[in-house]
């Protein structure tokens, strides 16, 4: 689902709450079933190369979905990398970035009320749910 924003950063900001927060512009693509929100990702911070994703699923995610995730980043504002920060305590979501090819890159050390803010990193060359002709 595209198109409503604002609805599906709510969604995800409700769920993450100790996420440090977009400011500014954001994007967000969600994910129905049976007209309930189930998933969204919110994209936020975009430099160019790079673009800041905080992502809540309640569903197991489809093709389609996870095609949808990389196709605005990579394909359409042409990044080269999206970035995931986890707080150190959300296991759920450290298992979920690195299903999906994200690479651990490091610690905000102490940046959440729980500890350290982890870094994630996925690179267009190795997001394997882009099209074929992606280009």
């Amino acid at each position: 689902m595209f198109g409503e924003d604002e609805r599906i950063a709510q969604w995800v900001q409700k769920r993450l709450p100790d996420f440090l927060g977009w400011n500014g512009a954001y994007r967000a693509v969600g994910y129905e079933l049976r007209g309930q929100l189930k998933g969204g990702v919110v994209y936020s911070q975009y430099t160019g190369p790079n673009i800041m994703v905080a992502t809540v699923l309640e569903a197991p995610l489809t093709r389609r979905f996870l095609r949808s995730i990389f196709f605005y980043p990579f394909c359409q504002l042409k990044c080269q990398r999206m970035t995931a920060l986890i707080d150190q305590t959300n296991a759920r979501s450290q298992r979920l970035v690195r299903h999906l090819g994200f690479k651990f890159e490091g610690a905000m050390r102490e940046a959440t009320p729980h500890g350290d803010m982890l870094i994630f990193g996925l690179l267009k060359r190795e997001c394997r749910f882009l099209p074929v002709n992606h280009e």
